[in-house]
């Protein structure tokens, strides 16, 4: 039999038409005893190419390749995002893999110009695959992270975001900076004490009173990052405003507080209250939306929360 322990299974479909490959591609014999080459590295997968691999069942990277194939499909992630042969949970699982590998990098240096840029492709790929799959948000909400950390929390909020400006008829160059505007949400956490962003319960009241620095903190790093579209920065600083007003960091209320950032506080708190804490199980989605219904009236946009559950009951 072969020894599997030397080569890696892949998916064919993320080997797209025009790229050109840095390893080896193998497949089985005929009596799945030994390996032979498919397409050597530095070969570029041509249309002829692309019709032999759909006649084969299975492909293999040696393992020593392994590190360039997970770089080849990082950096044709659009091509993949684009290609209506693959899943849209497949297609979303790996853009969500490669949006958490990028977000946690620009958590570790927030003020690397270059860790930002980065997000823009990701951002970018959530957009297609939404926008090109009536059930995108179904199925990216299967993958989207089950307990909450800073930078699974900010993707999760960026995917309900990007669907739901979708689906409020927001388009192009708006739902980029929504998308984005979402994704950097939260970056004034990396300015916060890690002992109380992980802290394994309730905030004390000085915690939290350090924890409402973050959308100020964010807002200061996103100018100096050189971000002056007023969407974006207004999503980052005033997600944590309130209808009623109370909210933080600046007491606004009402129409003070931009659509952005009514947007993103709904998607926020959604995500917040239906995934795992430290100190507390995740509730339904159902849940999720009857205590913002009842409990929330005077924090959330009560208009928007009502499209809000109706884009999810689409």
């Amino acid at each position: 039999m072969i020894r599997q322990k030397k080569y890696t299974a892949i998916d064919k479909r993320l080997i797209t038409e025009g790229s050109c490959i840095d390893f080896d591609l193998f497949l089985t014999n005929e009596a799945k005893t030994s390996m032979r080459i498919f397409l050597k590295s530095d070969s570029t997968v041509d249309g002829n190419m692309k019709v032999r691999l759909r006649e084969v069942e299975k492909l293999y990277v040696h393992n020593e390749d392994a590190f360039r194939y997970q770089a080849y499909v990082d950096s044709h992630l659009q091509s993949i995002a684009q290609n209506s042969d693959i899943p849209t949970e497949e297609k979303g699982s790996l853009v969500y893999k490669k949006a958490t590998e990028t977000l946690d990098l620009m958590f570790k240096d927030p003020e690397s110009l270059e860790n930002v840029k980065n997000i823009q492709p990701v951002v970018d790929d959530f957009i297609y695959i939404i926008l090109h799959d009536d059930c995108a948000i179904k199925s990216l909400m299967k993958i989207t992270a089950h307990d909450y950390y800073t930078h699974t929390h900010s993707i999760n909020v960026s995917v309900y975001t990007l669907g739901f400006g979708s689906f409020l008829g927001i388009k192009g160059k708006d739902l980029e900076a929504l998308g984005m505007s979402a994704v950097l949400h939260d970056l004034g956490k990396s300015k916060i004490d890690a002992k109380i962003i992980n802290k394994n319960g309730k905030l004390s009241d000085e915690e939290f009173d350090e924890m409402k620095k973050h959308p100020a903190l964010g807002h200061e790093i996103a100018l100096k990052l050189g971000i002056t579209d007023e969407r974006i920065l207004s999503g980052i600083r005033h997600h944590h405003e309130k209808i009623e007003g109370g909210g933080y960091p600046d007491n606004l209320k009402g129409d003070q507080i931009s659509q952005f950032a009514r947007i993103i506080g709904i998607c926020d708190v959604f995500d917040a209250l239906s995934t795992k804490r430290s100190y507390k199980d995740p509730m339904s989605s159902f849940a999720s939306l009857s205590l913002m219904k009842q409990q929330m009236v005077g924090h959330l946009d009560m208009k928007l929360v009502d499209k809000f559950i109706q884009m999810l009951r689409k």
